[in-house]
């Protein structure tokens, strides 16, 4: 009898554990958890602009914080670089609409 019972105990702990393992929506498409289960840090980024864009939210990237603390000079040189450069990252994918042909307004 007392073997049935530990037996009885301990399939029902094997069968309440899996409740304590959820994984929610939120949690699957945050940053981290897209990065540590081998995703890269470009795919993270579009989850986060379109999450944002399903919201309403602002999303702040970390490309977009490459201009904080930088001088006047590095950013027109930047600017300068991208000008020349149409493959350099601006930090505007998903944000805005492909400029085919450069111009001075890109400065």
């Amino acid at each position: 009898m007392k073997t049935k019972i530990l037996l009885l105990t301990g399939v029902l702990a094997m069968a309440v554990l899996p409740v304590f393992a959820q994984l929610s929506a939120e949690d699957a498409s945050s940053r981290e958890y897209l990065i540590n289960h081998g995703h890269s840090n470009a795919t993270a980024d579009i989850v986060e602009l379109s999450k944002g864009a399903a919201t309403g939210e602002k999303v702040v990237l970390p490309v977009d914080r490459k201009y904080e603390n930088k001088s006047v000079i590095y950013k027109w040189v930047d600017k300068f670089f991208l000008y020349l450069d149409p493959a350099y990252d601006s930090g505007n994918f998903m944000r805005e609409d492909i400029k085919f042909k450069p111009s001075v307004d890109a400065l």
